[in-house]
């Protein structure tokens, strides 16, 4: 099966981990026209290597979806170097790296395993976009880097979202232990409160910096989402090139969740059926007054730019 030689048109959500990006790229890519595959960056490690569950709830090998783009790029993914794949991301990938893929002259070692790089998700992004049949990609993968490479990679039409939830609710996301139901219970990530609002100001000014370039970009707040999903859905389509969509999934103060196939991302990537839209505020409540405040001195100059009120 050949993979069509057409502009792929991705809509890339960018910005800090625990931000509510999973549910507003499913919200995203449940519209007629669209698709949303997660946090792609993790295709190699999480999907093809670890045979991980995909949003529709089957191992990554057994997810027809996923096994029908692996045939349209390369054939199947036994002819990929999945490990390889893996370390060139290893390799390229981090957010150490966002200067050298920034700066002009990329010409050596490094310049020449992002271009090996790139050209592979040139050919997944083509797969998925004829196996699905979607005229927009909807890829959560969030880091500045991601972005950068999807700006190298052939035949793209990227266009960013910058997705931006208040920091005090990222914090204390970051630092609660919550169990992997797509992972038989592990328990996720946790990071302390002064590496999550520095990551924070840094991934949101990175991804901010896009407005300077080419790339289209705008910016949505978790926050106004929840407050208004149906006009921040809309405004957000449209700029993904699929105006006047219809939302009969939206209700009032609910949305109803289809199966997808998001490859990775948050544990809510596998509930289906209606959940309730509304705020977690309980960094409320649960957050030392200390902390608050000790957060919202280092974190100003970003909640005052996205307008947030300092508390």
């Amino acid at each position: 099966m050949s993979v069509a030689q057409q502009p792929v048109r991705i809509l890339f959500v960018g910005g800090h981990g625990r931000s509510g990006s999973t549910l507003i790229s499913r919200a995203l890519g449940a519209v007629d026209g669209a698709s949303c595959v997660g946090e792609l960056r993790y295709l190699w490690t999480q999907g093809v290597t670890k045979n991980q569950r995909c949003g529709c709830n089957r191992k990554f090998a057994r997810c027809a979806f996923w096994q029908e783009v692996g045939e349209a790029a390369f054939g199947g993914w036994r002819n990929v170097d999945a490990a390889e794949m893996a370390r060139l991301h290893h390799s390229v990938m981090r957010i150490r790296h966002v200067p050298r893929h920034v700066l002009p002259g990329n010409t050596g070692a490094f310049g020449r395993r992002v271009h090996q790089y790139a050209e592979t998700m040139a050919t997944v992004y083509r797969g998925i976009a004829e196996v699905s049949g979607s005229s927009v990609i909807v890829d959560s993968s969030k880091f500045p880097t991601s972005a950068l490479l999807l700006r190298r990679v052939p035949g793209v039409d990227l266009r960013i979202v910058q997705l931006v939830r208040g920091p005090h609710g990222v914090v204390h996301s970051w630092s609660r232990q919550v169990r992997r139901a797509d992972k038989g219970g592990r328990l996720m990530a946790t990071h302390s409160p002064a590496q999550t609002a520095s990551e924070w100001l840094a991934f949101n000014a990175a991804i901010e910096s896009f407005r300077l370039t080419s790339t289209p970009w705008t910016l949505m707040r978790y926050e106004d989402f929840i407050a208004r999903p149906r006009q921040e859905l809309s405004r957000v389509l449209e700029f993904a090139g699929l105006p006047s969509p219809e939302t009969p999934f939206l209700g009032d103060g609910t949305i109803d969740l289809p199966a997808d196939h998001s490859v990775a991302g948050n544990p809510m990537r596998i509930r289906t059926g209606v959940v309730p839209l509304r705020a977690d505020e309980e960094w409320r409540t649960a957050m030392r007054p200390a902390r608050r405040r000790i957060i919202t001195a280092f974190t100003a100059p970003g909640m005052l730019r996205y307008g947030y009120p300092l508390r």
